[in-house]
């Protein structure tokens, strides 16, 4: 009967007619998705599931089986609403209907979820060869602001533009600049106690703490900035998370030919980039003429070797900045809520800080990373991981996991909730804050069995600055602060793609 129509003289008219009927479909749900009814969508839907998977076949060792994978849905798939803005509920149902190795589509891109220990062993043993999803597998509109980053770009690149834009961040310049961090922190909180929530007793974590570790950073980048940079650079910060929403939405922006639509989230972009590529020029000319040697003079004269590009540079910088400004706000905003709501700890954390001597001792003790205090941090992030999901990264050579043979550049991504948290390794109080558990660990003993900034040398580099942010942070906060909870119901920002507690915290200054 196919054969019939198909031969017929009007056959192929009819073909590609529906062809175009499914396009069209396709592309108002991209650029206007909920517009179309369900039953449309879902037809669409399951076409290009059934063409994805014959596309990217994962079989068994023994071929008798293919392995777990979510339904592709038009035109995201699972990304980067579902992995990201809901990846905490989708851990567990994903786990929970897939089993312990599955695939999801982001875009049309297929990623494998690793939930066990002995898989990331065997995915990651070899990571300083493994290559960055293009574009964060996240499409066009993510290239344009961050695909030339250095924390998504591969090798032989990756090796330039770390090399130039790493030394503000290494653990010796993050050792010598405790001092200077801890005099931001000082008079950070001095202003939230004349003018913040803290001036009436109460801490929002994330709102009233997100600018400081971003003060912080943008000091290593350009040294002092006078009133009206500092001002810009606010400006654009507002901006750049309106990009960042336009990227999780995905949609029409996932493909190359939407930047000729005159779209909002394009008009944005061009405006975003004229004024970053000017704040930056701005802020160089700045540090040449009033004799600073700050980092961003060296990283323009790479630019101008030719070392690295423009682009790398300026949206190296981007990730920096702003990228991180959420990361750094959700690695250091859950610590204050988890002292609150188990006061021992925050108890014992104090008594431990009143054991130091002096001033000189502090700083050692601030720059020591086997304190309770980093325990204490540790335990945070293992509860709150800052993301559900990793970045995708792919590796070399084929892999054989859980009896599936997984192809070379397969892009693989961590459950982040799954191994921190479910995983029988902190049994039998998986879900307790409990420092302890980290103190006297080595890094290998936890190299597999914990996901903070990443393994081997593509790990995040700006670990060193952020946990130093976050070590003086919480030590003056519990220094100076009894810290409490007002409610049980622990609410996340629903308008985040990183994990950040929105609610307040009793915060009450101590009496010396």
């Amino acid at each position: 009967m196919l054969v019939d129509f198909l031969t017929h003289p009007s056959g192929p008219s009819v073909v590609v007619i529906l062809c175009v009927i499914a396009v069209g479909v396709a592309l108002v749900e991209a650029i206007l998705p909920g517009v179309l009814p369900r039953p449309m969508l879902d037809v669409v839907s399951a076409v290009l599931n059934k063409f994805l998977l014959w596309q990217y076949p994962i079989k068994s060792v023994n071929s008798s089986n293919s392995l777990p994978t979510c339904p592709y849905r038009w035109p995201n798939g699972q990304g980067d609403g579902a992995k990201f803005m809901d990846g905490i509920q989708n851990s567990v149902a994903w786990f929970k209907k897939y089993g312990h190795l599955y695939r999801i589509w982001s875009g049309m891109s297929p990623e494998i979820v690793l939930t066990q220990p002995e898989q990331l062993q065997i995915v990651f043993h070899d990571s300083d060869k493994h290559k960055k999803a293009i574009n964060n597998d996240s499409g066009y509109f993510m290239g344009q602001l961050l695909g030339q980053c250095v924390g998504l770009i591969s090798p032989p690149q990756w090796q330039g533009v770390r090399t130039i834009t790493e030394v503000p961040f290494r653990h010796q310049t993050s050792i010598a600049n405790t001092g200077v961090i801890e005099e931001f922190v000082c008079d950070y909180f001095s202003k939230l106690e004349i003018e913040g929530n803290l001036s009436r007793g109460m801490l929002h974590p994330t709102h009233d703490l997100k600018m400081l570790p971003f003060w912080v950073v943008c000091y290593f980048l350009y040294g002092r900035l006078p009133v009206h940079m500092t001002e810009a650079l606010k400006d654009l910060a507002e901006c750049r998370e309106e990009l960042m929403r336009d990227v999780i939405k995905g949609g029409i922006s996932r493909f190359s030919f939407s930047r000729l639509l005159p779209t909002a989230a394009n008009r944005r972009l061009r405006e975003f980039k004229d004024r970053w590529l000017l704040f930056n020029r701005t802020a160089e000319e700045y540090a040449r003429t009033h004799g600073t040697n700050c980092p961003i003079i060296s990283m323009f004269d790479a630019v101008r070797l030719g070392t690295i590009s423009e682009d790398q540079l300026l949206q190296t910088l981007d990730e920096t900045l702003f990228a991180n400004l959420d990361v750094t706000t959700g690695g250091l905003a859950w610590n204050p809520v988890f002292l609150a709501a188990y006061p021992t700890c925050q108890q014992r954390l104090r008594q431990e800080m009143q054991d130091v001597l002096d001033q000189a001792a502090m700083q050692k003790y601030l720059q020591n990373p086997s304190t309770y205090l980093q325990a204490c941090i540790l335990e945070s992030s293992r509860l709150r991981p800052l993301a559900a999901f990793s970045v995708p990264q792919s590796a070399p050579t084929p892999r054989v996991l859980d009896g599936y043979i997984i192809p070379a550049s397969t892009n693989f991504i961590v459950d982040a909730y799954a191994l921190n948290v479910r995983n029988s390794y902190w049994a039998p109080d998986n879900e307790t804050f409990r420092p302890d558990r980290f103190l006297g660990r080595k890094n290998m003993e936890l190299r597999y069995q914990f996901w903070r900034f990443g393994f081997g040398p593509r790990q995040c580099m700006g670990k060193y600055v952020a946990d130093s942010i976050i070590r003086v942070t919480l030590a003056y906060l519990v220094q100076n602060f009894q810290i409490s909870l007002t409610t049980d119901n622990w609410v996340r920002d629903e308008q985040t793609w990183i994990t950040h507690p929105d609610f307040l915290l009793r915060c009450e200054r101590l009496q010396n």
